[in-house]
């Protein structure tokens, strides 16, 4: 995943920051008694998170590290929940709330083994433990999202290997997103890229248009601007999908 074109920083940021909504209402509160001192029964403090890796090839661990890149530099403390925070418990002060409003998840990371669980690496990421709070979800989200994605284009990376043994020749398998959400599509396309498969449709080109009645979605495989009367039978057709299901 270090293709500028399909990659782009800036927008990889900004998906990966949708992971901030994963911060709750009840980890903010916490946040906000940690930096005002006034800890209560039940919360904990720490400044070291432990995320274990579920597979030993090197390239899961290098595909999240990059995820994990994306995540710190987009990760904002949902301003929403920080006044709901406020209004549940008025001892949070405006100060505070400022605090965790420009608060950023700034750590220190390394990959070592688990000393549990000698044949187990994990990342042991190390942050002011307000930030550790808030950030514990949006993580175990973006672990769970990765696993799913990583083995599902391990299975098609194995398939294709098999295939080469026994014909000479590999199955060209790219990525196409269907009508999964930004984020995911988004965890899926960096898996596929760093496997060496294609990315994108491969469907369009300047003198093509179709579409494609994939299991999940139809999809109009088009460069802009698009036809309005393929559109429409894309539209009709996902309507037929819809139908069938009641």
């Amino acid at each position: 995943m270090t293709s500028d074109e399909l990659f782009p920083k800036v927008r990889s940021t900004e998906i990966l920051g949708e992971l901030s909504a994963w911060t709750s209402v009840a980890d903010v509160m916490v946040a906000a008694r940690i930096l005002e001192e006034r800890t209560i029964p039940g919360d904990e403090p720490k400044s070291l998170l432990l995320m274990p890796l579920e597979h030993a090839e090197p390239e899961f661990e290098q595909i999240f590290a990059i995820l994990l890149g994306y995540l710190i530099d987009g990760y904002v403390v949902p301003s929403q929940k920080v006044a709901v925070c406020r209004a549940l418990d008025p001892q949070i002060t405006e100060t505070t709330g400022a605090a965790l409003q420009s608060l950023r998840f700034n750590p220190t990371v390394h990959v070592g083994r688990v000393p549990q669980l000698p044949d187990k690496r994990a990342f042991f990421i190390q942050d002011q433990p307000a930030a550790i709070e808030l950030i514990r979800a949006p993580l175990n989200c973006l672990m769970g999202l990765y696993v799913d994605k990583y083995e599902y284009t391990k299975r098609s990376r194995d398939i294709a290997a098999e295939a080469e043994a026994k014909t000479g020749g590999r199955p060209t398998i790219f990525h196409r997103p269907y009508s999964d959400a930004c984020l995911p599509s988004f965890i899926e396309a960096g898996c596929f890229y760093a496997f060496g498969f294609e990315v994108g449709t491969q469907f369009a080109s300047p003198d093509r248009a179709s579409i494609d009645n994939a299991y999940r979605a139809v999809n109009v495989q088009t460069l802009p601007p698009v036809d309005p009367a393929l559109l429409k039978i894309a539209i009709q057709a996902s309507q037929r999908k819809l139908d069938a299901l009641r």
